[in-house]
């Protein structure tokens, strides 16, 4: 089956083909370089991210994986399918969890499914943009795991994080500030997550 691909350079909006929630969970239990997401019944091909999406979000995994250390209860995950609660799952550009089902191989679940994020990334693309902050958003809040939503822009040294226990209030960062994830006392700089970009 082909599936449209956005192009994350372009400037025009998505485009998928129609696919019920069964066969699109076949779709994404295949083995695949892809990520695809459903929405209101249109599957999406979300694997085209440019050269700096990609390494912002591969930034932003490096600090979480060094500041977390080994042998810990977190783990951070890229391009892997969180379950929503009474949704269709959706693949985050980086995901942190601490819930050891979620990355044992003995205890997760098969297909394999984020079931706890804790904190979730997305860089923003022109093309998904608008569904990052609406749509994906409210599937994230459903998660009752999830504790704070970063959205990353990757044409300016801009960050906003929304935080549950701010009642997912916006706060804005900018230039060289250090967002703190009080939660499991990380930081995320500013010049760590644009390191080669910008």
């Amino acid at each position: 089956m082909v599936v449209n691909q956005r192009h994350e350079n372009s400037d025009d909006s998505m485009h998928g083909i129609p696919m019920t929630e069964e066969a699109f969970e076949g779709l994404i239990n295949i083995e695949s370089p892809y990520r695809y997401e459903l929405i209101d019944g249109i599957v999406y091909d979300m694997t085209g991210s440019s050269p700096e999406h990609s390494a912002i979000s591969g930034n932003i995994d490096v600090v979480f994986r060094a500041q977390l250390g080994r042998g810990g209860p977190c783990r951070t995950h890229r391009d892997q399918y969180v379950a929503i609660p009474g949704k269709p799952p959706v693949a985050p550009d980086v995901v942190l969890t601490c819930d050891r089902a979620d990355w044992d191989k003995d205890k997760r679940l098969k297909p394999f499914r984020i079931q706890s994020p804790l904190i979730v990334v997305e860089v923003l693309s022109p093309t998904t943009e608008r569904y990052d902050r609406g749509e994906k958003f409210a599937r994230y809040q459903s998660c009752p795991s999830l504790e704070a939503y970063i959205l990353v822009s990757q044409n300016e040294r801009y960050v906003e994080v929304y935080r549950k226990a701010t009642n997912w209030r916006q706060e804005r960062f900018s230039e060289n500030q250090v967002i703190k994830l009080d939660q499991l006392d990380l930081e995320l700089p500013l010049d760590e997550i644009y390191e080669g970009v910008l």
